[in-house]
């Protein structure tokens, strides 16, 4: 009983350790492509209906943003971020997460990459796919 219970806890930690090592690796990747972000953001000129002001300090390794955090970092405010929530106009695709709403880094990246909401975004890798 005791080997297959060290068993499981020796699977359970090396799938752990593995989901770990990915989550680090994903997040040097989402840090150096906000690296390259923040450098021709610099060099372009900002979108006229979205101020955008230097990307905030987030604790290391966090993926998903708050309303607060993202609206820093787009220069709004958490209520104005509501209000194109619930409208369905605001361009950046949020998730649920138990009562809040948090916005996934890389759909943030995309958009600030890319400038354009997600429903275009989809629609284009349709056309692409086709």
């Amino acid at each position: 009983m005791v080997n297959r219970t060290e068993a499981k806890l020796w699977k359970f930690f090396s799938e752990l350790e593995r989901e770990v090592t990915r989550l680090e690796e994903e997040n040097n990747l989402l840090t150096e492509k906000i690296r390259q972000l923040e450098g021709l953001q610099k060099v372009s000129k900002p979108v006229p209906d979205c101020k955008r002001i230097e990307w905030v300090e987030l604790e290391s390794g966090k993926r998903f943003l708050t309303k607060k955090e993202l609206g820093k970092y787009l220069g709004m405010g958490a209520g104005t971020i509501s209000n194109q929530l619930s409208r369905g106009t605001f361009p950046i695709r949020a998730r649920r997460v138990g009562r809040s709403v948090r916005f996934d880094m890389k759909e943030v990246l995309d958009y600030v990459e890319t400038n354009k909401p997600f429903w275009e975004r989809d629609n284009e890798k349709k056309q692409i796919k086709k």
